[in-house]
């Protein structure tokens, strides 16, 4: 796929997502771009998620999550106090386990949810 050339607006959505280490919501992000409509926020994390650079992540709540991950890793959620934990699980692994006839596994999310010890 081509690489799109980053216009000054999207590279400041792609920023804000590599400083902050973890998922935000378009209005997070937008909240540390007041400079931008929520509209221009909402466009570029869809072109980003598009095309791979960013992940949209449905961990539960009212809207979806963006997150730049430089490494795989899954998500486990406490349902007390909704920390999210990174883990990584090798993806070899999960496709052996798996084992899905005639289904060619391109990626794997893992979404856990139970209860941390905090």
């Amino acid at each position: 796929m081509a690489t799109r050339r980053h216009s000054k607006k999207r590279e400041k959505v792609l920023d804000v997502l590599q400083r902050h280490h973890g998922a935000l919501s378009a209005a997070e992000i937008h909240l540390k771009l007041r400079d931008m409509d929520i509209t221009t926020v909402y466009r570029n994390l869809e072109l980003f998620v598009k095309e791979g650079t960013i992940k949209k992540l449905n961990l539960g709540g009212d809207e979806a999550q963006y997150e730049y991950a430089s490494e795989p890793h899954h998500h486990a959620i406490c349902d007390d106090c909704n920390r999210v934990l990174h883990f990584s699980v090798p993806t070899d692994m999960l496709k052996e386990l798996l084992k899905l006839p005639d289904f060619e596994t391109k990626s794997i999310e893992i979404t856990v949810r139970g209860n941390c010890k905090h």
